[in-house]
């Protein structure tokens, strides 16, 4: 199965790329709109996203989280294809997880149905620009979160958020969240719309943990215009085990394990 979602993943999602970057020969559009014609993509800065990020591809930016993983934006419709990828990737895992012996067969379609809806969803929803309607005193406001990264000892999880709040107006989002992790067979996931409406919010998380098998955690976002996401293949750190013992004569452990043998009456610091 994963062999023809790599395919449908060249023919379709590289053809589309080209369609909506370079407008080359795979479909033109309709109205016979020219890079030049088409609105400006808004930068993350200007989405409130904060600084920092560094434009890949026409509305595809990234930046080095604080944790060093590196988190993506996707702006427009370009950035809307760039995020599907991302989708597209992680419908792959899931594939070739379903595949592999001891695998839950059940439990892994039910998660291939659920991230192929969003896809389809995704696909066949258009890109709505940002309105001007505001007032001087009242402006709507739309966060993003899809943060993925190591959890405690030998875990990775995932979260992804997105909030709408509008009392200004009546223009709407409609928002969408995805979180999974997985450790060798076993994947967990959650999702979570589509919501729309002036004023909703949606989120998901993930988390899952081995102490043999690899881990990856990923958390996807989307509103209206852009889309957030962030891949993460790093486990949580373990502290070493603290030992004491066995104790000479007169010494023990009364202290704690962490200072070690001392004295039975020595007093703690």
């Amino acid at each position: 199965m994963h062999k023809h979602i790599r395919t449908l993943f060249a023919a379709s999602f590289l053809c589309s790329v080209a369609s909506a970057l370079t407008l080359s020969a795979c479909d033109a559009p309709n109205d016979g709109a020219t890079p030049e014609s088409q609105p400006t993509l808004l930068t993350p800065a200007q989405l409130g996203l904060g600084d920092g990020w560094t434009e890949q591809e026409q509305g595809l930016w990234s930046r080095i989280g604080a944790d060093g993983v590196e988190e993506f934006v996707g702006v427009g419709e370009p950035g809307k294809l760039h995020g599907l990828a991302s989708l597209y990737a992680a419908e792959e895992q899931l594939a070739i997880a379903a595949e592999v012996e001891g695998a839950d067969k059940e439990k892994t379609q039910a998660q291939l149905a659920e991230i192929r809806a969003l896809i389809v969803d995704i696909e066949n929803t258009e890109i709505v620009n940002p309105t001007d309607e505001q007032s001087f005193r009242c402006q709507a406001q739309l966060t993003h979160n899809a943060s993925a990264g190591p959890g405690s000892c030998n875990a990775v999880q995932a979260n992804a958020s997105v909030t709408y709040n509008n009392y200004c107006n009546t223009v709407q989002e409609s928002i969408y969240t995805y979180t999974s992790a997985t450790c060798g067979v076993v994947t967990t996931t959650h999702s979570c719309g589509w919501k729309t409406g002036t004023n909703v919010s949606c989120s998901s998380y993930s988390t899952l943990s081995s102490a043999t098998d690899s881990c990856n955690s990923y958390a996807y976002a989307t509103s209206n215009y852009y889309s957030t996401w962030k891949d993460n293949t790093v486990k949580g750190y373990c502290e070493p085990p603290v030992t004491c013992g066995p104790c000479p004569g007169n010494y023990d452990c009364h202290c704690g394990e962490w200072e070690g043998c001392i004295p039975r009456n020595q007093l703690c610091r």
